[in-house]
């Protein structure tokens, strides 16, 4: 229990010295695409959603590809909890960033990889037009991601995680049932985030259910 401990502060603390290099204008891919291919009239009857890092039939109420495929966003809302799942054709992080001002700057941000089994899932917040996007608790917020699970395989990380609408953080952007949400997204394909965006970034915007 130590080692873990130690191993979290450990990748915590490398972490927060990358994001606060922030992020610079160019790399990766710019242009997304926005079909959200299961959004419909007829809703679809939900299955159980459960954070292990698989996309299960039915566990999410819509999704959204993007940048040609590179990154699909799945999610799903009650009038209390986000429900949210990233994949990405990446072996390195995917990261999305809520409701920025201006390019990045004050997104709200969700960061996550799996490293050697092991999945991190960073809460951040974009400081600056190209960051510097430092942990919410370098900022004196709190990390408010409730649950969360990844899974690495065949060249495909997914990110699952649940969070409040309303965490009360200053850092979080909150959310109200039927809302439309803005958000950029990046790829990477390192998990140390020493590789800046370098697969794809980019934009969208997907609307919560009422």
């Amino acid at each position: 229990m130590k080692d873990l401990k130690k191993l979290g502060f450990v990748v915590l603390f490398l972490v927060g010295v990358v994001f606060l290099s922030g992020c610079t204008e160019g790399g990766g891919s710019g242009t997304p695409s926005t079909t959200q291919t299961t959004q419909s009239e007829t809703p679809i009857q939900l299955g159980e959603w459960k954070a292990d890092g698989t996309i299960g039939e039915n566990e999410y109420a819509h999704e959204l590809s993007l940048a040609g495929g590179k990154l699909i966003v799945y999610w799903r809302n009650n009038d209390n909890y986000l429900y949210m799942a990233l994949k990405g054709q990446t072996t390195g992080w995917v990261a999305i960033g809520f409701e920025p001002t201006d390019k990045m700057k004050d997104a709200d941000m969700v960061f996550g990889w799996v490293q050697d089994g092991n999945t991190v899932v960073i809460d951040a917040y974009s400081t600056g037009t190209y960051g510097s996007h430092p942990p919410d608790e370098k900022l004196g917020g709190s990390s408010d991601i409730l649950e969360y699970a990844g899974k690495e395989e065949n060249g495909v990380t997914i990110i699952e995680f649940k969070r409040k609408l309303d965490t009360g953080d200053q850092y979080d952007k909150a959310f109200t049932p039927g809302q439309k949400i803005s958000f950029i997204f990046a790829l990477a394909d390192a998990d140390d985030f020493t590789t800046k965006h370098n697969i794809a970034r980019g934009y969208g915007e997907l609307q919560l259910d009422g």
